[in-house]
């Protein structure tokens, strides 16, 4: 099965033979595929669903990342990535994961996920840097790792501190890491490191050319200054001028990057309960992916039950609710604004 979903990725994406060799040698497994064979038992389409996990109400919770889905170009606008999405709704659920992820490949296909039940929650803050000269900060050493065998446990522990105190931020565990730093020896990019005058690790980024400019996919720092270290370290190492970098979303100006879809309702909610237990809400779900999510849910004195309620329910549609869940602004639901905790999710380093 590996060397069919390599044979329908080589076909449906843009990808070097390295990264493909890359990808399959790192990330696949077939406990994670799905494909989908036409009447012949050829493989017309797969897509993959690895975990990640993601912090969230105070806890860390599995998500299925929606990776590679694909369709054979001859067998396209017949709903068989629909099926095979379904079927991996199923799958998640039966493996008691309550949350998939993915990043859309194109722009358009923000509408057909929105179709399949998912809503767009996570959000980058694009920033753009032309540096000159050189900041006067004599306070800081920024080195250039690219090879991850080089890599000690006090980068990976740093970077591990930082993005556990994210709120609704995918994670990354050790052999991810070391993934994501063979991901930029590849792209010819680096991850660069700052330590202060006590040799203290106080910031990195994770920096690829593109082109003319170079692109910051994440970027962990404890100070202003310990970021413009990094961006002058980006600029000499890899030896640019222009400056892109995908920072946390800020509410102002920001980019959609990615989309949540909400698999067991009663499972979310219920961790939501337990962080939140003044809350009291009773919620009419609809899901018309998911049936078994249809339904009335109580929540209140930090628990979740689904049964008749005496109340008259705030009706919301799946997309709906995981929004306000993850607190993708919820002022925009009014009435419910001041029971949902406002929130900046974000996914990055996925080797999308």
């Amino acid at each position: 099965m590996k060397q069919e979903v390599m044979d329908l990725w080589r076909l449906c994406f843009d990808d070097t033979e390295e990264f493909i060799r890359f990808y399959f040698s790192k990330k696949y497994k077939d406990e994670n595929t799905l494909v989908y064979r036409d009447r012949q038992g050829d493989a017309v389409a797969a897509l993959q669903m690895p975990l990640y996990p993601m912090t969230f109400a105070g806890t860390l919770l599995q998500t299925g990342y929606i990776s590679g889905a694909c369709t054979h170009p001859l067998a396209r606008a017949r709903g068989i990535m629909t099926k095979l999405l379904q079927e991996a709704f199923a799958v998640m659920r039966m493996r008691d994961v309550p949350v998939s992820t993915l990043i859309p490949a194109n722009d358009w296909l923000y509408g057909y996920y929105e179709k399949m039940g998912y809503a767009t929650i996570f959000d980058f803050s694009p920033e753009h840097y032309t540096i000159l000269d050189r900041p006067v900060l004599g306070h800081y050493r920024v080195e250039a790792f690219r090879d991850e065998a080089l890599l000690t446990d006090e980068v990976f522990r740093y970077f591990e501190d930082v993005m556990l105190r994210r709120p609704c931020c995918i994670q990354h565990d050790r052999e991810d890491f070391n993934t994501i730093m063979e991901d930029l020896r590849i792209s010819e990019g680096a991850l660069l490191v700052a330590y202060n005058r006590e040799d203290h690790l106080v910031g990195m980024a994770f920096a690829e050319p593109r082109g003319n400019h170079v692109l910051v996919k994440d970027w962990l720092y404890d100070s202003g200054e310990v970021k413009q270290a990094l961006l002058w370290g980006i600029m000499t190492r890899l030896d640019t001028a222009e400056i892109f970098c995908r920072s946390l979303p800020t509410g102002k100006n920001d980019e959609h990057r990615g989309m949540a879809r909400i698999l067991d309702v009663e499972q979310v909610l219920r961790l939501y309960a337990v962080r939140y237990p003044d809350l009291h809400l009773v919620l009419k779900v609809t899901d018309e992916q998911i049936p078994e999510n249809t339904g009335i849910y109580i929540v209140g004195e930090g628990a979740c039950t689904r049964k008749v309620a005496e109340e008259t329910p705030v009706e919301l549609t799946v997309q709906e609710l995981t929004r306000l869940v993850f607190g993708y602004y919820p002022e925009r639901f009014p009435g419910l604004a001041s029971r949902f905790k406002a929130c900046h999710p974000f996914i990055s380093l996925m080797l999308d």
